[in-house]
């Protein structure tokens, strides 16, 4: 990176610590849900009148309590019932994953076209994690890698808003790529904790498209993460720049690592209907 890049980089990273930096923030409804949902006090009926302040939100969450992955014997017929049907802490994790679309819906038409494309990747990588979260519960949970995956270039969000008022930025691609990879993991960790998010969430945005990450112990959300962007770049312009499966610390710890790359490939192609079901729910969320 040039020395005059450096300088752009430190300066939005100084602008973002002094608080002038347009920064993504959760709706007043999700703070409110997020911490009802901490509140013992409160139970799935005051949760669900929270709910239905948002109407569209509700609708997505009956959608989704009404799905294969969730469905029961009866129809869920009302945000209550949805609430629980899928719990408390499942709720709170897919309502925030609901809501992320709303962050990403700027209209801003000289950064519209790269945010449209983060937020569609985002859902892309997002129902991929899911997918392969099932295949480890106990030790990780769908719901939240679905939110990992969304949150995994928070960052890239407050860079965009930056160079929109600088078009000879904007106009240099590789330049602002550049800027991008560097900034996107710090900015991402800061956004999160801003969100009082958990850790293991925290976690991902600095090290998701670090290919060679090895964590101690199981496999984590920074794991999935890593293996889902490496499923999503296949058959695109970017699968030739990154690593194979095999040569990743994260795909050998996997269940199906054992079988091979092509045992995940072949999973993900079984699940395709459901991967293409749940980005439709997040994109139109």
């Amino acid at each position: 990176m040039s020395v005059q890049l450096e300088k752009i980089s430190s300066h939005i990273l100084a602008e973002f610590d002094a608080g002038r930096l347009v920064v993504p923030s959760l709706p007043e409804v999700i703070t409110r849900i997020r911490q009802a949902i901490r509140d013992e006090n409160k139970g799935t009926r005051q949760i669900a009148k929270l709910i239905q302040l948002d109407p569209g939100l509700t609708a997505r969450l009956i959608q989704i309590a009404n799905s294969p992955s969730y469905r029961s014997y009866f129809p869920i017929e009302s945000c209550q019932m949805a609430v629980t049907r899928l719990g408390l802490a499942l709720t709170r994790n897919l309502v925030t994953c609901l809501v992320m679309h709303n962050i990403f819906n700027i209209k801003s038409k000289i950064i519209y076209k790269r945010v449209r494309h983060l937020w569609q990747h985002s859902c892309q990588v997002a129902a991929i994690c899911f997918v392969l979260a099932e295949l480890h519960k106990g030790r990780i949970e769908p719901e939240k890698a679905l939110l990992a995956g969304l949150v995994h270039d928070i960052g890239v969000l407050p860079v965009l808003h930056y160079v929109a008022e600088y078009p000879d930025i904007m106009a240099k691609e590789a330049e602002l790529d550049d800027i991008i990879s560097k900034l996107r993991g710090p900015l991402g960790r800061k956004i999160l904790e801003k969100w009082n998010f958990s850790v293991d969430l925290i976690e991902v945005p600095e090290a998701a498209e670090q290919w060679q990450h090895e964590s101690a112990g199981p496999i984590d959300y920074v794991d999935l993460v890593i293996i889902a962007q490496i499923h999503s770049f296949f058959g695109t312009s970017y699968g030739d720049s990154v690593p194979p499966l095999v040569d990743l610390p994260a795909f050998s710890k996997m269940t199906i690592s054992k079988l091979g790359p092509d045992a995940s490939i072949e999973l993900l192609h079984g699940a395709k209907e459901e991967i293409r079901k749940m980005v439709n729910i997040l994109l139109n969320s």
